[in-house]
């Protein structure tokens, strides 16, 4: 019986570490449809790769892996939303060429999450080297146009960049036409929605980044334990929020039952 209960016991760990392994490294891709009613003609098919809460992980050399799977998508626009860099891992060279490779392939935005805060000295020497590279959105909107037509990509600091999160939110949710929102933090989903963005690109959660059979998400940053929002789409009135299980790790260095992904979102009207 004590035999039976060890070979139980090494495959039950086998079982784990594989599991852990593969959500740590296997980077996939996950898609998602939204429906945006007042979206202009020529955006329709409009197409966006998302990448989060990288925390300094690497997926191949430089990289590699990481640009290769997001050109294969062959997006219109790349938005990174928060955590690119790590407080405890500081290789912002690594990151530099990681930028470079994106911004070769489409328009990037960038916004800031917690981490960027915790470092931001390092983080405001970094947005230089990347300017003319990557646009960030310190709480500013920029305009994409198609043949006339027009929506507003517009983005938020991580609160632990500033105090004033709020008045800031109010401000870009006041812009006419389709808004698209970057925010690091997807628990503000309801001031989203107050504010009457069509579109909302978060991350922070890791999508629990240990995930239980039948449970989901077991705890995320800022909502503790069974997290409200951790991963995927949630729609309240005319807000779809899309949450990026991201790719890297905080706090423990691996991941469970949560693969890495890049979130690939593409637009349609209802036409």
């Amino acid at each position: 019986m004590k035999k039976v209960i060890l070979i139980i016991f090494a495959v039950l760990l086998i079982i784990c570490l594989v599991n852990i392994l593969v959500s740590t490294f296997a980077l996939k891709t996950t898609s998602f449809t939204v429906k945006i009613k007042s979206l202009p003609a020529s955006f329709e098919g409009f197409r966006i790769a998302q990448i989060s809460d990288l925390h300094n992980m690497s997926f191949g050399i430089n990289n590699s892996k990481l640009v290769e799977m997001v050109k294969a998508e062959n997006p219109d626009i790349i938005v990174l939303t928060g955590d690119m860099m790590d407080d405890k891992t500081r290789d912002y060279d690594k990151l530099e060429k990681l930028f470079d490779a994106l911004a070769a392939i489409a328009p990037c935005y960038y916004v800031t999450g917690n981490h960027e805060a915790e470092v931001y000295k390092e983080y405001f020497a970094f947005e230089k080297r990347i300017k003319g590279k990557v646009k960030t959105l310190h709480t500013t909107s920029s305009e994409i146009e198609r043949n006339g037509e027009s929506i507003y990509i517009q983005g938020i600091d991580d609160p632990n960049f500033t105090p004033v999160f709020y008045d800031d939110l109010i401000k870009l949710g006041k812009k006419e036409g389709v808004k698209i929102l970057l925010s690091h933090r997807p628990e503000k989903f309801e001031r989203y929605v107050d504010n009457g963005f069509d579109l909302v690109l978060s991350g922070h959660t890791h999508g629990g980044q240990i995930r239980l059979p039948f449970i989901g998400a077991f705890v995320a940053p800022s909502q503790g334990l069974f997290p409200e929002y951790s991963d995927g789409l949630y729609t309240e009135g005319n807000t779809t929020m899309v949450i990026s299980r991201g790719l890297g790790s905080s706090v423990v260095p691996f991941r469970f039952s949560n693969r890495p992904e890049i979130v690939i979102v593409d637009l349609t009207g209802e036409r």
